[in-house]
Parts: C-alpha cells; structure tokens; sequence
C-alpha cells in the first residue's frame, strides 16, 4: 500500500514541474550591456573585470592582481594590490611601491566612440582605498588634477576619479 500511495504524489510533482515550466518564457532576455572600467590611453582596451589595469595614465601606477566580488550596474567592487612607481628621483629610477587595495568602480553611463559596442557602458567613478599602507602622495586634502580627489572611505585613505571617461574604446577580441 505505501508504494501505491508514493506513485500519485510522484506523479503530481511531476505534472506541477511541467506546468511551471510550460508557462515560462523560453526566449531569453537581451544580453546585458557590457560594463568597463575605462582605460587610460587608447592603446589599453576598455575591460570587463580586468585583472590588471593602468589607472595613472603617466604609467606610473597600476591595480593588479584584481579579484571582482560584484560587478553590474549597482557598482563594481573588488581587491587588489595597487604597484606604484614613487618618482623619486624620478619615475624611471624610483621605488616600486606595493600596497592592498579596494577598488569600487560606480555611475556607469553610456559613452559614443568608435569600437565601442552598441549599448557599452562604462564606471565614471572610481575609488582605489587603501587598507593597510598607503603612498606617501595619498594625503588628505591633496586634489591631483580635476576629478582626482584624496577622501575617506570607512576610514581608509583612498582617492576618488570623478567623472573618469575612456581615453579610447578599443574592445579585446575572442
């Protein structure tokens, strides 16, 4: 009797299995708009989670080793280590400077260019947080050029790109 009883529920689970997945729609979706954090020159391509990436366009600095924890239109967060060249005495002959860091990329707008793909958007603003050491140009109150700023995030030192916009849209290929 207990096997008899087992095979009408089987049944009817499989019959509501059926049903849930008739009324789904089997077309998907639009692909997601690709997002990038933008590149320096036009030589670096725009990226997609990029694992290492110029953001000092002077070559002098650049995030490496990156590993993305969420990436979409909400933000990007992820970590790293930032390899800095201190210029001192200059930049080709100073130090290499290794720090932790924690980027969060966010404001992804559209931009128009040439190589772009249609619909491409990319983070126009940009922090790098530094948790443990920091270069010793990261100073508060320090304002590098327009749009780049010193602030703190969650007690972090950090610097702050505002309105950071692609140099170049060149895309990776497969």
């Amino acid at each position: 009797m207990t096997r008899l009883a087992m095979i009408p529920t089987a049944a009817a689970t499989l019959m509501l299995a059926a049903t849930a997945t008739a009324g789904a729609d089997p077309t998907p979706g639009p692909a997601p708009a690709p997002i990038y954090i933008p590149g320096c020159t036009s030589d670096q391509p725009a990226q997609e989670r990029p694992e290492q990436m110029l953001y000092n366009c002077d070559g002098s600095a650049a995030m490496e080793g990156m590993t993305w924890t969420s990436w979409g239109p909400d933000g990007a967060m992820g970590t790293g280590v930032d390899n800095a060249v201190q210029c001192k005495p200059n930049c080709a002959e100073g130090p290499h400077l290794i720090n932790p860091i924690i980027v969060h990329a966010w404001n992804p707008r559209p931009v128009d260019g040439a190589g772009c793909p249609a619909g491409a958007l990319f983070y126009a603003d940009l922090t790098i947080a530094y948790p443990e050491g920091v270069p010793p140009w990261i100073v508060p109150g320090t304002t590098w050029e327009r749009g780049v700023d010193f602030v703190t995030i969650d007690g972090m030192p950090a610097v702050h790109w505002t309105d950071r916009m692609p140099f170049g849209c060149q895309i990776p290929g497969p």
